[in-house]
């Protein structure tokens, strides 16, 4: 639409020209015919005559240009032929200069006319290209706001840049540390030209390599010059000119994105201002996804961390305190067996100290479970989730469905999870039944704890969730809670295990 609006105002422009050519060539053969033939020239035959030349003029030269000449043409007319001063006959010296002094008045006022047309065109054409321009930096706007994964955001920019500039080409690159590009998102006018490596080493005379050697913007109007493979691949392909702008993320080189084009002339001006407006967007949703990036690897190190502080405790627990108490109370065992009869009193407190000793080996073997089930580690998630149900208070019904053994990071937290989900059940929910659904497919492990309790549960009022979150989004899972007022409470986990 943008090329068809400047071939409007080229034509604007010339067409006053070609009507200017008219007119000189027009006037000698009319004065001619006037002087010579004045005795044949009824009103009729000069009013035809007249209309005939400006529907040409008009033809030739617009509207714009014609209706001006026509007003003078039939102001003239009726000068020199309407009024009775001004018979119809052989004109004189004045006549004619005085009718090219209304010609040359009309042809300037259609030439400013057909100027100010041709300018209202150009700012119309300019309003356009303004307007898509914006309309794609929007939409790429749009997609950092939410942020959309960053191949969809390298991919909109690519076609962006290439829509707004008319490119035949353009991609967004990755500078690695082995002073290669990495290409992450193509665009082409014509599928199939120019096939880019995924992968292409930098060096010799191409914009990638001008613009990782600047930081700045480069550019290559006439691509015979360049000297790489890149290069060469782009000759081959029948790239004339190239423009690149670099993608700078926190003040280091991230990139570089191009425009390329097989066209003769090379890329406006401006083009790497252009470029640039989308680039610093790119650049912010890089920043912000290698933030998300960096928060998801402190959060797996913090759990991991724990989870390892965990086991440790156990271990210490089971192999450390659990055994010198166990040994207690055979020591203590063996004493009472070997007190004499009458020696009751003695013999019951020992008895007694045996069962108290029992009785703290059970705790502290739930303790230990509480930090890191044994059964989990030796036997895997799904009898360490059958003995939780098994365990609660409330009535719970099972429906597991795991194959084999997961990922250890996994396990470890879909086991907290419904671990912490039946807790709640039982201080918070008022519940007389929950159900515990798992199901491992697709590469993802699913989880689901419903109750019929009261409902109203909010995690920002410290209900235990608020930990799971950390852990859950520590493995790239989301979690959600539904929990309207007495209608109970539904939590559903979802963990991909292809990350571990």
């Amino acid at each position: 639409m943008t090329r068809v609006t400047f071939g409007r105002v080229f034509r604007a422009g010339v067409r006053p020209a070609r009507a200017l050519l008219a007119a000189a060539v027009a006037f000698p053969l009319v004065a001619v015919l006037v002087s010579y033939a004045g005795p044949y020239l009824t009103i009729p035959v000069v009013v035809v005559l007249g209309i005939a030349g400006i529907v040409a003029i008009t033809y030739f030269a617009g509207a714009a240009f014609g209706v001006p000449v026509a007003l003078a043409s039939f102001l003239a007319f009726d000068w020199y032929y309407l009024d009775s001063t001004h018979p119809a006959g052989r004109t004189s010296v004045t006549d004619m200069a005085e009718a090219a002094l209304y010609l040359v008045l009309a042809t300037a006022i259609g030439e400013v006319v057909a100027v100010a047309q041709s300018r209202e065109v150009a700012s119309e054409a300019m309003r356009g290209v303004l307007v898509g321009e914006q309309t794609a930096l929007r939409r790429v706007a749009m997609l950092v706001a939410r942020n959309a994964p960053p191949a969809e955001v390298f991919a909109a920019v690519a076609a962006a840049i290439g829509g707004i500039l008319h490119a035949d080409i353009a991609l967004v690159a990755r500078y690695e540390t082995d002073a290669t590009a990495t290409t992450v998102a193509r665009w082409r006018r014509v599928p199939g030209l120019l096939q880019v490596p995924a992968n292409y080493p930098l060096g010799g005379n191409d914009v990638s390599t001008l613009v990782f050697r600047s930081r700045r913007p480069s550019r290559l109007d006439d691509y015979s010059q360049a000297a790489s493979s890149i290069g060469v691949a782009a000759q081959d392909a029948g790239v004339r000119s190239a423009v690149g702008t670099p993608i700078i993320v926190d003040q280091r080189l991230w990139g570089v994105a191009i425009a390329a084009s097989t066209r003769g002339a090379p890329f406006p001006a401006d083009a790497e201002d252009r470029i640039r407006e989308f680039t610093e967007l790119l650049a912010s949703s890089i920043a912000n996804t290698e933030s998300r990036a960096e928060l998801t690897a402190s959060r797996a190190r913090i759990v991991a961390a724990a989870d390892e502080t965990r086991r440790r405790l156990d271990r210490d627990l089971h192999n450390g305190v659990q055994q010198r108490i166990i040994s207690l109370a055979l020591g203590m065992a063996n004493a009472e067996s070997e007190t004499p009869p009458e020696l009751s009193k003695l013999k019951a407190e020992l008895s007694d100290m045996r069962k108290g000793l029992k009785e703290l080996a059970d705790d502290l073997r739930e303790l230990a479970r509480g930090i890191h089930p044994a059964i989990l580690s030796e036997g895997g998630l799904e009898p360490a989730l059958r003995g939780l149900i098994r365990r609660s208070v409330v009535p719970v019904q099972g429906d597991i469905r795991i194959d084999g053994r997961l990922p250890k990071a996994v396990e470890v937290a879909a086991y907290y999870v419904v671990s912490e989900a039946l807790a709640n059940v039982v201080k918070h929910a008022r519940a007389s039944v929950a159900k515990v659904c798992v199901k491992h497919s697709d590469g993802t492990l699913a989880l689901s704890i419903r109750d019929n309790g009261v409902g109203g549960a909010d995690p920002a009022r410290g209900s235990g969730l608020i930990g799971l979150e950390d852990r859950v989004k520590a493995l790239g899972g989301t979690i959600a809670v539904m929990s309207p007022s007495g209608c109970g409470t539904e939590l559903s986990v979802t963990l991909p295990m292809s990350q571990h």
